[in-house]
C-alpha cells in the first residue's frame, strides 16, 4: 500500500562539485529537450486505455506521493507534488553523461491547476559546484495527465494523438 510523504522530503549535502554548471545545463536540457525522444505518444496511451486525470483526481492520486520517471533524454527523476502548491524533488542526468554520472540535483517549483485542468509547473534545478551553488530555472510549463493502470502519463496536448508523453510512476 502506498503510503503519504510527509514534507520536507529530499535533503541534498553541499558537496561542492568541479563542473561548474555543466549539471545544471545537463538536467535542465533533460527535462525540457524537444518530446522527440520521449517514451510514447499520445495515441498509443489513449488507444491503451488510458484516461485524462481531473484536478480533483490528480490532488488525490498524485499530490504527496513520490513520482519516478525517465526524462526525455535518459535521466531519471523523484518528484513530490504538496497540497500546499511546491513541488520538489532531485534527479540524475543520463548514466551516459560520464562527467555528471552520479551527480544529483535538488529540482523545485511550484505547481498549479490552470483553466484548462492542466497541471502547470515552474521548476528550478540547482546543485552545488566549485563551492557555489548553481540555478536554472526553467519557464512555466502545464500538462495533462492521464492515468493507464498504475502508470501515469504527461502530455504537453489533450488532442494531438503524435504528441510525446512521459511517463510516471508512484514510488512504492
Amino acid at each position: 500500500m502506498r503510503s503519504r510523504i510527509a514534507m520536507p522530503m529530499f535533503r541534498l549535502s553541499p558537496t561542492p562539485r568541479s563542473h561548474g554548471w555543466a549539471p545544471v545545463l545537463a538536467m535542465t536540457l533533460c527535462l525540457w529537450v524537444s518530446a522527440a525522444t520521449a517514451q510514447n505518444n499520445l495515441g498509443e496511451v489513449l488507444d491503451a486505455g488510458a484516461k485524462l486525470l481531473s484536478p480533483e483526481e490528480f490532488k488525490e492520486q498524485i499530490v504527496q506521493y513520490v513520482l519516478t520517471g525517465p526524462t526525455p533524454i535518459g535521466g531519471n527523476l523523484e518528484v513530490m507534488y504538496a497540497p500546499n502548491g511546491v513541488m520538489q524533488g532531485q534527479g540524475l542526468p543520463p548514466v551516459s553523461a560520464v562527467t555528471l554520472a552520479g551527480q544529483s540535483m535538488r529540482i523545485g517549483g511550484r505547481w498549479t491547476i490552470d483553466a484548462q485542468s492542466r497541471i502547470c509547473t515552474t521548476m528550478t534545478f540547482s546543485q552545488m559546484a566549485g563551492g557555489a551553488q548553481g540555478a536554472t530555472m526553467l519557464p512555466p510549463r502545464c500538462q495533462y495527465w492521464y492515468k493507464l493502470d498504475q502508470r501515469y502519463f504527461l502530455s504537453d496536448s489533450d488532442t494531438d494523438r503524435s504528441a510525446k508523453v512521459l511517463a510516471r510512476t508512484i514510488k512504492q
